[in-house]
């Protein structure tokens, strides 16, 4: 390995660190209790050191948010992957959000803080081309992704590289693909003859993203009121998700018809 590989490999190993640290400080204390001067504490290093390698916290937060995306948009894919079926994919699709929401919890929490209009995403052309396939060719990639194979866990996996813009436009673009994910799911049982007729799959994809994301931020009296009825939340997602598929499901609505 020449002078110049090492250099660059050292180079991102030391920008991974940061991620890491600053992801570690946001999980505990939100993303507005965090400062750039804290997070270069963390590592060792000064704040002008820090911006050789983030222009601003906002770019730190998007890589964090990335990340998580990165980890929700694979469960969705391998899941929905694994049936043929709209209603089916529909399920999976359900079963791989509900897998993030439980194992992840503060990406979850940070990719819904990062839709909550607290960024300015309304100039962002999504256009579905991803830079991050970059990444997945390169030698500390596959090395490190041995390592998330070996432990079981896609938590702290390199980030590449990216500006502030970049970083946005990949987090929407995989978004972007998840929902289409989820109305081809919607479109493929109504044709299948699974899926009401009369169910507007791009609505039902609008309505069902809502109701994920705000059972992320249920407010704390239906939380007591579910508690008060021994309902606990893992039990709450699986009931929702059945809902889901009876207002759907065509052969529920002809039985009451």
């Amino acid at each position: 390995m020449s002078t110049s590989d090492r250099n660059v490999r050292k180079k991102e190993k030391r920008r991974n660190e940061i991620i890491n640290a600053a992801e570690t400080l946001f999980f505990s204390k939100g993303y507005e209790n965090v400062s750039l001067d804290e997070i270069a504490r963390k590592v060792d290093l000064g704040r002008s050191t820090l911006y050789l390698y983030f222009e601003n916290k906002e770019e730190l937060f998007f890589a964090i948010v990335l990340r998580g995306t990165i980890i929700l948009y694979s469960l969705i894919e391998e899941e929905t992957q694994k049936v043929k079926i709209g209603v089916e994919k529909l399920a999976a699709f359900r079963k791989a959000y509900y897998t993030f929401a439980k194992t992840y919890p503060d990406y979850l929490k940070s990719y819904n803080y990062f839709l909550s209009g607290r960024f300015d995403l309304s100039n962002i052309n999504i256009n579905n081309k991803h830079k991050i396939g970059q990444i997945e060719h390169s030698k500390y990639y596959l090395e490190y992704k041995k390592l998330i194979e070996d432990t079981n866990s896609l938590a702290n996996f390199p980030i590449p590289k990216f500006t502030t813009g970049e970083y946005l436009k990949e987090i929407l673009n995989l978004r972007s693909d998840m929902l289409n994910i989820l109305c081809d799911a919607i479109k493929h049982g109504i044709n299948e003859g699974n899926i009401r007729s009369d169910v507007n799959p791009v609505e039902a994809t609008a309505l069902l993203t809502l109701i994920a994301n705000s059972l992320d931020n249920m407010p704390p009296d239906l939380s007591n009121l579910l508690e008060s009825q021994n309902i606990s939340h893992d039990q709450f997602l699986m009931d929702v998700g059945d809902f889901i598929g009876y207002m759907v499901s065509s052969k529920v609505s002809k039985k009451l018809e």
